[in-house]
């Protein structure tokens, strides 16, 4: 099995053949993100611009492990500073559920933490220097459901992360 370089950017993509098939696989990068809950009972959210989909999308703050290095919960606390002006050690996150969210062409992870807070953590609630996002949204847990199946939520991790605590009664 040898793989060919099909495309080199910041996402690759190889060509594998096994047997007289050809696959596309996609080598991206590790994935971390947090479900942030206040005293509240809310669930912080930032709404993004999504290139794939060209509009905003509604979902837990996340991002890439692409700094040689960087532990999980270090990459996750630089990416809630930057994505949500939150301040946040990499022993305030308690690991929840790691998956694979391509594994039809993928082979890369995404791990996600749960980290409870005083509202008061997050420094400011403009949108942050980020680009990509354009609002720091909290909402009630229970709401996420209603949010889901309006089609409000369509973000898998978002998702995953709703269904995993409510079947362990998390909270």
């Amino acid at each position: 099995m040898i793989d060919k370089v099909a495309y080199d950017g910041w996402l690759k993509v190889h060509k594998r053949q096994i047997g007289n098939k050809t696959y596309d696989i996609l080598k991206d990068y590790d994935a971390v993100a947090a479900l942030i809950m206040n005293e509240y009972g809310e669930v912080l959210l930032v709404k993004q611009f999504r290139p794939s989909i060209m509009r905003d999308a509604l979902e837990i703050p996340a991002g890439t492990m692409d700094l040689e290095g960087e532990s999980e919960t270090e990459c996750l606390a630089r990416e809630l500073k930057e994505e949500a002006h939150l301040a946040i050690l990499p022993e305030d996150l308690q690991p929840l559920i790691s998956y694979k969210p391509n594994l039809g062409f993928s082979n890369s992870d995404m791990h996600i933490y749960l980290a409870k807070i005083g509202k008061n953590r997050v420094v400011n609630e403009k949108p942050p220097d980020d680009e990509d996002i354009n609002e720091i949204v909290w909402i009630k847990f229970n709401e996420l459901e209603r949010y889901i199946m309006d089609g409000k939520i369509q973000d898998i991790k978002t998702i995953i992360v709703y269904l995993y605590i409510k079947a362990h009664r998390l909270l």
